[in-house]
């Protein structure tokens, strides 16, 4: 629940955010999602992380442990199969979520550091 309040919040400032107007608007998601995704230590070194199962009912399949081979597009990839590419992301040790979602007219790339446990630093 932690990682859908750090995204869903009154206060969420995105890292990234991209008007759908633009014309090449997917693939800079599709772009800034890896750059955020990989500078901010969410994907392992064997390319895994969890993802909550993307999609309105999403929250009540849970969380799914997932091996990107591909590592391309995944915000485009989720879109074609639901029709949306908002979709949320935790790094396998907990401490990293990155996620897409939906705001108006734009597309934003949230990422939030969690403490370590026992500490409350990020």
């Amino acid at each position: 629940m932690s990682a859908i309040y750090a995204v869903n919040g009154v206060e969420v400032e995105p890292r990234v955010s991209i008007s759908d107007s633009l014309p090449d608007a997917a693939a800079e998601l599709d772009r800034q999602w890896e750059i955020q995704a990989t500078s901010s230590n969410l994907v392992s070194s064997d390319r895994e992380f969890y993802i909550l199962a993307p999609g309105a009912r999403g929250h009540e399949i849970g969380w799914i442990r997932v091996k990107d081979n591909s590592g391309l597009n995944l915000p485009s990839r989720i879109a074609y199969g639901t029709g949306d590419a908002a979709f949320l992301t935790v790094s396998t040790n907990g401490r990293v979520m990155c996620a897409v979602s939906t705001e108006d007219s734009e597309k934003w790339i949230v990422v939030h550091h969690f403490p370590a446990e026992g500490t409350g630093a990020s």
